[in-house]
Parts: structure tokens; C-alpha cells; sequence
């Protein structure tokens, strides 16, 4: 009687474990890529001349991608684009940035930037991160303006700025900057330079994560309306 019992138990032991090893497969499989962006573009700050229609044209994609499973950086972007619509505005930001205009001559199309963005993200499979709601803005217009598709789905569109003022219950939102230092992040590189902006926003992001911040609770809580 005994021994039934022990293979009773012994079995049911089996299933459990059976069970729990197919449920974290299952998360792992399911587990969202990161990638983590910045972009720098043009400004206009003067309080009179505006161009007609004018909007931020991308100069700078900095891009870095992290493993859902394990957080682990498994690509970046890095490349300069050639402003097409308002060059002249474009020069005059370059103060505001580490950009210069040998950089924009050498630099790529917007189309092309998105081809190779969208080689890094897969819809529904990826998070597209960025430290506030400007970057999904700024891509959104110019798509717009180029007659293109945006390849970033806004329901994948993790604000770390706002789920940084929520979690840490913080009245205003802290430049990333700030961010970084109170939770001790050791960044790296050059400020307002694409790659390493994004670089050190991952950093902070996998600080978050291995804190156990909940990235789905947060997006569950976020009024998904494309701008």
C-alpha cells in the first residue's frame, strides 16, 4: 500500500514539473523583443517663419535590440539620413545634436532607414521603446509625409518615460538623464547621440525588468489611440 502510494505521489511530482517546464517554455517563446530607439531630428524654435507644413525630419536613428528572454543586446542601428524636405532647417538644428552636415551628406533616404528598422521589428513580437511619446511622433508624421506605411504598430509602443513617472509614482517626468542617475545606471557615450541615447535607455529599461517591473501590466493600462 505504501509503494502505491509513493507511485502515486511520485507520479503526480512528475506531472507538476511537467507542467511548470512547459509554461516557462511557453513564456519564453512568447516573450516580446525589445527594441530600443532614439531619434534625432529637426527643430524649429524661432517664433516667426515657420515653413508651411513643416514637421521634425529624422537626421539620426540610434537603435538597440534586446533579447525578451534573457535581455541580451542582439542588434543596433546606427545611420544618419538625408533631410529631403527642409534641408535648411535641418542645418540650423544641428546645434541641438552631436550631427554635423558631413554626417547628413554621407547619410541614407528615409525609406531606407525604415527598411532597416523593419528588419529588427517584427510586429506583435517586438516592443519599439523609446523614453518618451515624441520618437513614435516624429516616425508617424514623416511616414505620413512620404506617403508610407509606419511600420510601428502603437499598441507596441512602449513609452519607458511614462511607465518610469507611474512606477515611481513621480508628479513630473524626469529626463532620462535624471532617471539614470537615481536608479544608479551607468551610462555610456555621448548625450543627443542616437546609439548611445538608445544604448543607455536599454540600460535602464533592463534595470526596470530585473527589478520585476510588469512591462504588460503597464501597457495593459496605457489608452492605445494612434496620434
Amino acid at each position: 500500500m505504501g509503494e502505491f502510494i509513493w507511485r502515486i505521489c511520485a507520479k503526480i511530482v512528475f506531472n507538476i514539473g511537467i507542467t511548470i517546464v512547459v509554461h516557462i517554455r511557453e513564456h519564453i517563446l512568447m516573450a516580446k523583443n525589445f527594441l530600443v530607439t532614439d531619434f534625432e531630428f529637426t527643430v524649429y524654435t524661432k517664433p516667426v517663419g515657420k515653413p508651411r507644413g513643416f514637421f521634425s525630419e529624422i537626421l539620426e536613428i540610434g537603435a538597440t535590440k534586446l533579447a525578451g528572454d534573457t535581455f541580451e543586446r542582439i542588434g543596433d542601428i546606427q545611420s544618419f539620413v538625408k533631410p529631403q524636405f527642409y534641408p535648411k532647417q535641418a542645418e540650423e538644428s544641428l546645434n541641438f545634436s552631436m550631427i554635423t552636415m558631413a554626417d547628413l551628406k554621407k547619410g541614407i533616404l528615409f525609406p531606407e532607414m525604415i527598411e532597416r528598422m523593419k528588419q529588427h521589428y517584427i510586429p506583435s513580437e517586438t516592443y519599439f521603446v523609446a523614453w518618451g511619446d515624441a520618437d513614435f511622433k516624429v516616425i508617424d508624421t514623416a511616414c505620413k509625409r512620404y506617403k508610407i506605411e509606419n511600420p510601428v504598430m502603437f499598441t507596441d509602443y512602449l513609452d519607458l518615460a511614462a511607465g518610469y513617472k507611474l512606477l515611481f509614482e513621480k508628479e513630473k517626468t524626469p529626463s532620462l538623464k535624471s532617471a539614470a542617475e537615481e536608479q544608479n545606471v551607468v551610462m555610456e557615450g555621448t548625450w543627443h547621440t542616437a546609439l548611445d541615447d538608445a544604448i543607455n535607455t536599454s540600460k535602464l529599461l533592463v534595470k526596470l525588468l530585473e527589478g520585476g517591473w510588469d512591462v504588460e501590466a503597464f501597457m495593459a493600462t496605457q489608452e492605445k489611440t494612434a496620434y
